[in-house]
This record gives C-alpha cells, structure tokens and sequence, in this order.
C-alpha cells in the first residue's frame, strides 16, 4: 500500500519510466526475501550452530586469503577489494573474500560477529573463547571498514552507559570488558610504535582532517546529493524508485556547471537514498517504523538484539542502500526472539 501510494505520487510528478519500473520490481523482490528470511529465523532452530560453522569457515578462508596479500594484483584480487583506501594508500587491499567490497563483506559478518562478543562477556564459550573472538574479530578488521568498525565501537560505548550499572555491579563483565579494552589500547599502542605510518592510522587522521574521501562520499555528499535530486521533484515526496541515476546527471549540471560525459552515480547511504527516492515524508516513515518495531518488538529486552538494533539505526546515516539485503537481515534478527540466553532478565 505504501508502494502503491508513492508511485502512483511520483507518476504524477514524473518519471523516467523504464529505470522505475526495473527499481519497483527489485524493491518487490527484496521485500519477499525480506519476509522469507523473517520465516526462516522464526522457525530455524539452529542458528547457533549455523553462526559457528560461519566462524569456521570464515576464519579458514581469512587463513587462506592472507599469503594472496602479497601476491600479484591479478590473484590479489580474489580474496581482497583494492582501491584508494585513504589519501596517501592507492590501490591499498582490504579483505573481501569474493563479495563486491570490503565493507559489504564486514557487515555481513555482523551479526556473527556480536553473537560472539556477548557470549565472551556472558563468559558462555566454554573453553578457547579468546580464541572464538579472536577468530571473528581479526577478519572484520582486516576489512578497514571503518562504518562497520565506528557503528560497533558506538554501539559498545553506548551499551557500557545504559547498563553502567549492572556492569560495575557484576564482576564477570566488567572484567571481560575491562580486559578487553585494554587489549585493544595496548595493540593500537604497539601499532603507533612500530608501524606509526599504517594504513589504519593514515585513515583516521584523514577522517579526523576531513580527508577522508569515503567518509565524506558516504556521509556529507550522500546527503547532500540526496537533497538536490529529491528538491528537482518534491522534499516531501522525492524523485521516486529508479530516478537517482537520472536526476543525478541534472543536478550536477545545475549546480556544478559540468555538461561533459557523467558515470552513474549511486547514493551509498540508505537514509540518503530514501531521502532521494522518497522525501521527507518517506524518512519520517522509515524512522517511526523503526522505533515503533522497537517497542513492540521488544527489542530492550535482549542484549543482542539490542545490540545489533543500535549499530544498524547508526550504520543506516553512514553507508548501505535500501536493497540491501543485509541490512534487513540485521533487522530482523534485531526485532525475532533469538537467542534467549542474552535476555536482560535472565542475564539479571
């Protein structure tokens, strides 16, 4: 219905009629693998198992992937995505492991990822479970995703001071969180000592400097981007499914003044993008929806859940797009009743 209404609204105002249509059949298609997915947790009764054979053989492919770091760029490219990193690191490879982009790869490991992390903290890994983080950790940084990486260290921070309490009052957490951080304080810190000039501190000075061409294409641009092309049809309603690739041509024409051969352009940012396609109205939406699944579903009552619902609400203002598949899936296992054994009252 919700579709239905806003094509019909972006008829009125205009469409290039073949890109909408293509646009609608895939934004249908991913809302039915969207809803099969849904079924599928909710009646899947070994996603633990699954999350574990996905750390395995994650960790064995990372394993086989690093020697192909220092091979030539034609094998290089198999296991990892190459291209500016940061200014100062051309053609720098990140670990992909046959997806189309390192960050891509990153959040799909999320949830794996998390699932890991609270079972160390809840101290429910029953023997070698510094190796069990170790072995899920180690290969999403290796992808310098810097969102997915930023989204999840927030997400910590914002965790460790809405349970400040219970975490100063129990023993076990607070000195897995402790020895946590304090391993990462003192690994960053040998890294500034041995090698001050790597990659991964190049890229946050260049993100603190404003620098960063990444960061900047996926947060500020995006949006301003997604402004201009929705304000050629409508802020309130937007350009519509299929029209950023065209309303992008003009806008570059009419702001920057550039008239020559224009690439397609794409908006990385899913709050951007459903700006440009939708408008105003469509990210009031999207939001209310959000937070209204958030109560109902009673996603605070899972530290799981919670946790995975506060990195993607972040991560949607920094990268994805609204097709992407991954993205829900983290959306939905934040609003199922997974993994009982990390409710709030239990764990309580």
């Amino acid at each position: 219905m919700f579709l239905a209404c806003y094509d019909l609204i972006h008829l009125f105002l205009g469409v290039e009629l073949k890109s909408f249509l293509i646009s609608n059949t895939l934004f249908v298609l991913t809302y039915f693998c969207v809803i099969s997915f849904y079924y599928f947790i909710n009646r899947y009764d070994y996603l633990s198992r699954l999350f574990k054979e996905i750390l395995l053989f994650n960790a064995l492919m990372a394993a086989i992937a690093v020697p192909f770091f220092f091979a030539p760029r034609a094998y290089q490219e198999w296991f990892w995505y190459i291209n500016k990193l940061t200014v100062g690191f051309e053609g720098f490879p990140r670990l992909a492991l046959f997806t189309y982009e390192a960050s891509y790869y990153s959040l799909l490991l999320i949830p794996v990822w998390f699932y890991y992390i609270f079972k160390f903290i809840f101290n429910q890994i029953e023997k070698n479970k510094w190796t069990a983080v170790l072995l899920i950790s180690i290969p999403v940084l290796m992808s310098l995703s810097f969102g997915v990486i930023g989204a999840t260290g927030l997400t910590l921070i914002i965790m460790c001071a809405v349970f400040a309490r219970r975490l100063f009052k129990h023993k076990r957490p607070f000195r897995m969180i402790t020895a946590s951080l304090g391993t990462l304080i003192i690994g960053l810190g040998l890294l500034w000592i041995l090698f001050p000039e790597n990659a991964f501190f190049a890229r946050l000075q260049n993100i603190v400097d404003g620098n960063d061409t990444s960061t900047n294409g996926r947060i500020n641009d995006s949006f301003d981007m997604a402004w201009k092309i929705a304000d050629l049809k409508s802020v309130w309603f937007g350009a519509g499914l299929g029209q950023i690739k065209i309303q992008a041509t003009e806008v570059v024409r009419k702001y920057f003044n550039y008239w020559g051969v224009f690439p397609r352009y794409d908006i990385p940012n899913a709050m951007g993008e459903t700006l440009a396609i939708f408008g105003i109205f469509g990210l009031a939406i999207r939001l209310c929806l959000e937070i209204w699944l958030f109560i109902k579903m009673r996603v605070y009552s899972n530290y799981y859940r919670l946790g995975l619902f506060i990195f993607i609400f972040i991560y949607q203002f920094t990268g994805s797009f609204i097709t992407n598949s991954v993205e829900y899936v983290i959306w939905i296992l934040a609003f199922s009743n997974v993994f009982e054994q990390f409710n709030i009252v239990k764990r309580r």
